[in-house]
């Protein structure tokens, strides 16, 4: 795997565990969608279309859930 998709593929696990560890409940995920979509942009190649639509899934899925975070 090159360089450029071993870096995508972390800053897509980031936008993911952001969205889904996030506190902040509001609009988390439009946000990490949008994330996505810089990521896209950056990186155009590195994706397909089919596996756009499959990963924007998996965002809002993740913004479904509640926080595991600790909260006081």
């Amino acid at each position: 795997m090159s360089e450029q998709k071993q870096r995508f593929k972390k800053a897509l696990e980031v936008v993911l565990d952001g969205v889904s560890l996030s506190t902040n409940t509001e609009r988390r995920g439009e946000v990490g969608v949008y994330l996505l979509g810089l990521l896209i942009a950056d990186n155009p190649n590195l994706v397909e279309k089919a596996d756009i639509t499959t990963i924007q899934s998996i965002i809002e899925m993740a913004d479904e859930q509640e926080s595991p975070a600790f909260r006081l």
